[in-house]
């Protein structure tokens, strides 16, 4: 410990990272700020240190991420029901990409390499674990995949996997395989992200009728949807194939009402899971107090067709990103005065600056706006609206 540099006092670091995510909202943090800001020492300082304050220093990095991820994750409160898109793990660099690259392939530890129904869960601070619904030997098979200990916190090569598995019935099985294959056939069109690191991150993967692998994951899902259903199904397969006290009747029946309930869904909105949303740090809509603090009473809102509908119609998609078929999202952010009038529009994020271009050429061409009412009378409020770009969409108005 002689070789911890006596400005490395850990307190004073806390506090301050604190002190970001209070004053900023977790809106302006970043990993490298944080780090450079709370240990006060250059990246290229730290290759001629000794070995033991190198690892001092990754822990600490491993701390301060997680609490950066924890304040994004309390900014995070929509809630879809469908399964979310997953990044490509390759996308992912340094200690987090390396970390996907090594969790998911000792997870799926003698799984089959084309899931039927693959259940995977990345606790925050507990074990990871995964759950594989096969055909062994000809027969329905839940199989189970637990680590020693979490892959995080660990040293590399020191994790093992406790396998287990049990033999199911065939309506079960094929519940299950159903299940899976609709909930990864319906991915949200999403922009942003709802993933924190104050819950549990679930993978589900399935191989559709092409041979093609679907996967799609859910963070932590609000209680009565159907995706917690879904988790809580999968949950109690995992628990099965363990050997505990769970009733293989009991979950066949939980497994076909939940499947009766998605194709319910998909009869009656087969296309609900296409519509563009956003999930992220920024409040999207009208905001429900006035410049002055003051509540709103009746939200400022566009006339006679909602704005989703104006910006729609208005859309000129920039040629060069639609030849290259090019998607994307911009949040704009405004003030719609007394009047309706908007001022002072500007981009809060682009995910192109020619989307970001055609933005606000929208929105500074948009008629007036009923204002926001205070006590009866229209009052100044800010408003950010989400403009989401998809070739497709555009092509087929």
């Amino acid at each position: 410990m002689r070789y911890i540099p006596q400005h490395w006092n850990i307190k004073p670091a806390i506090r301050f990272l604190f002190l970001i995510m209070f004053v900023t909202h977790g809106k302006c943090l970043s990993k490298m700020f944080l780090f450079s800001h709370i240990f006060h020492t250059p990246s290229n300082l730290f290759v001629s240190l000794p070995t033991e304050v190198t690892k001092i220093r990754q822990l600490m990095k491993k701390i301060v991420f997680t609490f950066l991820l924890l304040a994004f994750s309390f900014r995070l409160a929509a809630q879809i029901d469908y399964l979310e898109p997953v990044r490509p793990f390759s996308t992912y660099k340094g200690e987090l990409g390396e970390y996907y690259r090594s969790v998911f392939p000792l997870l799926n530890t003698g799984f089959q390499k084309q899931p039927y129904a693959c259940f995977v869960a990345i606790p925050s601070f507990s074990p990871e674990y995964a759950m594989s619904v096969e055909k062994r030997n000809g027969r329905c098979t839940l199989v189970s995949n637990t680590l020693s200990r979490t892959y995080w916190q660990a040293e590399k090569g020191t994790v093992k996997v406790d396998t287990k598995s049990v033999v199911i019935s065939a309506s079960l099985y094929q519940s299950l395989g159903a299940i899976f294959r609709l909930v990864t056939e319906q991915i949200q069109d999403l922009d942003g992200s709802s993933a924190g690191l104050d819950g549990v991150v679930y993978y589900f993967f399935s191989t559709s009728a092409k041979g093609k692998e679907q996967m799609g994951r859910k963070w932590s899902p609000a209680k009565g949807t159907l995706m917690e259903r879904l988790v809580l199904v999968c949950q109690s397969a995992y628990m099965l194939s363990k050997g505990e006290n769970i009733s293989e009747s009991t979950l066949a029946e939980e497994a076909a009402a939940l499947l009766k309930k998605l194709q319910q869904r998909s009869n009656a909105e087969p296309d609900a899971y296409k519509k563009p949303m956003y999930v992220g740090i920024y409040q999207v809509g009208p905001r429900s107090q006035t410049l002055s603090g003051k509540q709103v009473e009746e939200l400022a809102h566009f006339p006679d067709m909602s704005a989703e509908e104006y910006i729609a119609g208005q859309m000129i998609y920039p040629e060069s990103l639609l030849e290259k078929n090019v998607s994307g999202y911009v949040l704009c952010e405004f003030t719609i005065d007394k009047e309706g009038v908007i001022l002072r529009p500007h981009i809060l994020r682009s995910t192109h600056p020619e989307f970001a271009e055609e933005a606000l050429r929208i929105v500074k061409g948009m008629p007036k706006w009923s204002p926001a009412l205070v006590g009866g009378k229209p009052s100044d409020s800010n408003y950010t609206l989400y403009i989401p770009f998809r070739p497709e969409n555009y092509r087929a108005k």
